[in-house]
């Protein structure tokens, strides 16, 4: 088996080209890889410029000002939290309100409720006595 270099050799004979680029004489080869030695180093080179761009830019951030704003968001965060409590006091105060004005009426209705059921008992008590007297008179209408 035969080497792919040689038969290459045979058929166009490449190993003897050489391209004359600036007074020099390069293989394909040769330039191929200068080729991508340049690109490399352009490329480093315009990854540090960039880099260097967002340091640059990192440094120059006004950090007195974002800590202003974080100091005011945090004050505002304590004067919502202080409301906040404000308000959770002011409903369990309300609620317990509510309960107390409910046990007092529902004390009042039971009160209503005896009252009322005594004074029943007396209505009836006083219609049957009434009726009873009625009664009597229309039985004998001369004893009275």
């Amino acid at each position: 088996m035969t080497d792919l270099g040689e038969k290459l050799n045979e058929l166009e004979g490449l190993s003897d080209k050489r391209l004359r680029l600036f007074g020099l004489r390069f293989t394909p080869t040769q330039l191929g890889m200068a080729v991508a030695a340049i690109g490399s180093v352009l490329g480093a080179l315009y990854g540090g410029f960039t880099t260097y761009q967002k340091v640059e830019e990192l440094a120059s951030l006004d950090i007195a000002g974002y800590q202003a704003q974080m100091e005011q968001t945090s004050n505002k965060i304590e004067t919502q939290a202080a409301l906040l409590a404000s308000i959770e006091q002011n409903l369990r105060d309300t609620k317990q309100l509510t309960y107390d004005i409910e046990k007092r009426v529902n004390d009042k209705v039971v009160y209503f409720e005896g009252k009322m059921d005594k004074f029943e008992g007396k209505v009836e008590q006083t219609k049957a006595e009434l009726e009873d007297k009625i009664q009597k008179a229309l039985d004998n209408p001369l004893a009275n």
